[in-house]
């Protein structure tokens, strides 16, 4: 699986623009007859793809988006960015569909195979890979159009929806994990604030300190995303850079094992109460009773609408090493979608630097896009310390990598960790069973 940075998929682009012009340009009008006249531009007509008008015409369309969200004030801030499309395009309404993300993934599948699929998907960049065969390659689309900048995005971003030399999404957000800490709960119990230079065994201090009358030092939820940092830091690793799984080795079940301690011996994490929701653990914090969490960027706007309490940013604590995950989200066009043409205009619309300055203004999203991610520094920079939170964590950032099938590698295990964190099995011991599942889907 070939991917290609912003900058060679731009070139290769260009190229193919300039072959397609070379041909175009010695075409002849032969207006001996007009019936040579009407073969003529029949001919040229039929060479035309969809890409080559990405104008808005005179029919009336409504696109059908399926998209992930977490949220009533998220999808208020989703149905602004979707007024922008017809703001744009005056034929053309956007119907947004939301589900959470676990929701998500069952439903998604469904939709795409019920013979009406929807126009416009959500797509993570660890799931992007299982979905190539239901995205429309967008390269034609984004070689025609003079309105996107594509050397605007992101690259380490971008490339994650690069597949076989083809653009299949276009993002509007990446991120770095970071730490979310409640001052209010620090100050209470006297306990001094995590920053950069905070330790994994000074970070358990914390966690004891602040665990009394109700409250707790940290919390998880059900899901990788949120503790691999954890696991990097402690020395572990689930996937390698190759895609390659494997989580049986010692530092890594010793790395999950110290975590699920936090819970079941340490008890300064709360028992996870509900393992199917992925966000369970933010639901924790915004009560006020957590002290730490981890979290990506696009998590603030929560903050500002849900958080009654003051909140400060760090970057994870240093264990054998200090290291945090990258990843993003994306929106694609459906290879079923009816109205491929106007689905890419309004994808542009979606993921433009207009969109993403109103996401970034809300909290919602650090922008992929380099031209407009001040924005999102402005928009919150009342948060103490969230500007330098994120940028130190890309500095120690690396990407999140993933395996093919993600999508249930990913379900097997956390569905076999739910037991380690439970306290039922020892993570050495889930470790073997969740290997051997794996194996057998991937091999």
């Amino acid at each position: 699986m070939k991917k290609k940075t912003a900058a060679m998929v731009l070139a290769a682009l260009m190229a193919f623009s300039m072959t397609a012009c070379g041909n175009g340009s010695t075409q002849k009008e032969d207006d001996s007859t007009a019936a040579d006249q009407e073969t003529t531009e029949a001919t040229e007509t039929a060479d035309n793809t969809a890409a080559d008008d990405t104008t808005s015409g005179d029919e009336t369309v409504e696109l059908h988006w399926l998209n992930k969200c977490e949220s009533d004030v998220e999808a208020q801030i989703w149905q602004q960015v979707a007024d922008l499309v017809h703001e744009k395009y005056p034929n053309i309404t956007v119907t947004i569909e939301n589900t959470d993300w676990t929701s998500y993934w069952t439903k998604l599948p469904v939709e795409l195979a019920s013979g009406n699929a929807p126009d416009l998907i959500y797509m993570h960049f660890s799931r992007a890979s299982d979905y190539t065969n239901s995205m429309l390659s967008i390269s034609d689309y984004i070689e025609k159009d003079e309105d996107i900048n594509i050397d605007d995005f992101y690259s380490g971003i971008l490339d994650s929806f690069i597949f076989d030399d083809q653009v299949y999404a276009l993002p509007y957000d990446f991120g770095p994990y970071i730490m979310y800490y409640n001052k209010d709960l620090f100050d209470k119990y006297g306990v001094e604030y995590p920053d950069e230079n905070t330790t994994w065994e000074e970070f358990k201090d914390k966690c004891k300190q602040l665990t009394q009358d109700g409250n707790y030092g940290t919390v998880f939820a059900s899901s990788l995303d949120y503790y691999d940092p954890q696991v990097l830091s402690l020395g572990g690793e689930i996937i390698n850079e190759k895609g390659e799984f494997d989580i049986t080795g010692d530092k890594t079940t010793a790395a999950l094992q110290s975590l699920a301690d936090l819970i079941n011996v340490d008890k300064v994490a709360p028992k996870i109460a509900d393992t199917a929701n992925t966000v369970w653990n933010w639901e924790q914090f915004e009560g006020g009773n957590i002290g730490m969490l981890i979290d990506g960027p696009w998590t603030v706007t929560n903050v500002v609408n849900y958080c009654d309490f003051n909140v400060g940013y760090s970057i994870i604590p240093k264990a054998e090493k200090q290291v945090t995950t990258i990843n993003g989200s994306a929106l694609a066009v459906t290879s079923e979608s009816k109205h491929p043409k106007e689905a890419y205009q309004a994808l542009e619309v979606l993921t433009s630097p207009e969109a993403q300055k109103l996401l970034a203004e809300n909290g919602r999203a650090l922008p992929s896009r380099d031209s407009v991610r001040d924005y999102y520094y402005e928009s919150t920079s009342e948060q103490e310390g969230l500007e330098d939170a994120i940028k130190k964590s890309i500095e120690i950032g690396m990407p999140y990598y993933v395996t093919k099938k993600y999508s249930e590698v990913s379900t097997v295990f956390n569905s076999g960790m739910d037991t380690v964190w439970a306290g039922e099995v020892s993570a050495e011991d889930a470790a073997k069973d969740i290997q051997a599942q794996v194996d057998m889907i991937l091999q």
